[in-house]
């Protein structure tokens, strides 16, 4: 179902402030793997080590009109939002680790910087840093091309937890965090001044998109400007271990922010009552395949949305769709769920009316 721009935002606003008459739905299509997502990658990004210098930006703009396209032929109630290419772990290689791009899996990652476990130096924010000044020149060309139709957000932004995990290589920062704690926390320090330090920069590029801000990946809109980060690595942690080492300084960083967006996995350990006693403006919570289902998570879902908006993603089995479409409390519920065309997402999107519409909610 289609609906135009002007009521989505306004859907949008009520959701943000949990005020909403029905769940918002919203599609997520094409490869969940951003180089298969963004075929102009093919053309400069070779299989290998990635240098800054092999991203040109002019390849990625195409694909950024064939999303939106697509989405807007899905229709439903989210944004689809262009930024700075998110197949790329742009704060890790600005600190310095190497970037492997991969097509046959799609995807790329970080190595850890040659002699950091030796000695763990944080570089200093830059503008002038490689990997910084090509980031930022996808905000003009990506302006530019958008001519108003969609937003423009920050790029992906990997939280303290997963920094650590890519300048330590793996699980080897837990044994650092029992073995060196002192010298995880100066880490840390320094970690997150860089982050803000780059998130601010961001922020300064990122126009404002009918007064808010759109999301990279999750199809969101939040009034005012927002950042979007995410803390993976997290599930590795005790209880403990986090609040040490890691949930002091993702305070310091959603403080800085006018809004914030935080995205999880459901795990063994999971910071949500961590996250809903902070400033943490939304939480986005995937179901994942082979995971807990939705029932299982229902009780964590109600819990968040007992005091944030929630955003549920996935590839949704047909049990877990049927779950979520039917949740109360919906106050602050989002979904954005996997679908592979337009017309699958228009037949979700007839299920979910016919539900909303005998009465689990207003559509």
């Amino acid at each position: 179902m289609k609906i135009s721009i002007e009521q989505r935002l306004n859907r949008l606003g009520q959701w943000f402030n949990r005020k909403n008459d029905r769940p918002l739905l919203g599609f997520y299509l094409d490869s969940q793997y951003p180089l298969h997502r963004f075929g102009g990658s093919r053309k400069h990004l070779l299989n290998g080590k990635v240098t800054a210098e092999d991203i040109v930006v002019e390849d990625y703009l195409d694909d950024c009109d064939r999303l939106y396209e697509l989405y807007d032929e899905a229709g439903g109630d989210l944004i689809w939002s262009s930024c700075p290419f998110f197949g790329l772990p742009w704060v890790e290689a600005a600190l310095g680790c190497g970037v492997i791009a991969d097509h046959t899996t799609g995807s790329s990652r970080s190595v850890p910087p040659a002699g950091f476990a030796d000695k763990p130096i944080v570089a200093e924010f830059s503008v002038d840093n490689p990997w910084v000044a090509k980031m930022l020149e996808f905000f003009p060309a990506l302006v530019e091309r958008s001519t108003g139709r969609y937003p423009v957000g920050v790029t992906l932004m990997r939280g303290i937890s997963d920094l650590l995990s890519a300048l330590y290589g793996g699980e080897e920062f837990i044994i650092r965090m029992y073995e060196k704690p002192d010298e995880v926390l100066a880490v840390v320090e320094k970690l997150t001044d860089f982050f803000i330090a780059l998130g601010r920069c961001m922020m300064d590029h990122v126009p404002l998109f009918h007064g808010g801000t759109g999301s990279f990946f999750y199809g969101l809109w939040c009034p005012g400007k927002t950042i979007w980060l995410q803390e993976d690595a997290a599930a590795l942690l005790s209880p403990k271990l986090y609040e040490q080492f890691i949930h002091p300084h993702y305070c310091r960083i959603v403080k800085t922010f006018e809004h914030s967006v935080v995205h999880l996995h459901p795990s063994k350990f999971s910071p949500v009552d961590y996250l809903l006693a902070g400033k943490t403006s939304v939480i986005e919570m995937h179901i994942d395949k082979g995971g807990p289902t939705a029932e299982d998570l229902c009780n964590t879902h109600r819990k968040i949305l007992e005091q944030k908006p929630l955003l549920i993603w996935g590839d949704l089995s047909d049990a877990d769709l049927e779950f979520v479409l039917k949740y109360q409390p919906y106050k602050g519920l989002a979904i954005n769920i996997v679908v592979s065309s337009p017309q699958q997402a228009s037949a979700i999107w007839e299920k979910a009316y016919g539900l909303w519409s005998a009465g689990i909610s207003k559509i």
